[in-house]
């Protein structure tokens, strides 16, 4: 439900930007505001890659662990 209201929201803030009959304050807030998400979901998406990078690379780690115990132990 959550990203209904966000993309519901960024739909507005952009028609508010393409709207010529509102006022340049008001487009200069809206696409504020756009550039202020565009921040967060960038940084959002950084994170959410590193911290599945950081994941795979454990996993890696752990497999060849296994396999150079069973090499050894084989």
């Amino acid at each position: 439900m959550a990203e209904d209201k966000l993309g519901t929201y960024i739909t507005k803030l952009m028609t508010t930007i393409l709207d010529k009959n509102q006022e340049d304050f008001v487009r200069d807030l809206a696409m504020s505001e756009l550039q202020r998400l565009k921040v967060n979901i960038s940084d959002f998406i950084k994170t959410t890659l590193d911290s599945k990078e950081k994941e795979t690379i454990e996993q890696e780690k752990q497999q060849e662990k296994q396999l150079l115990q069973e090499d050894t132990n084989g």
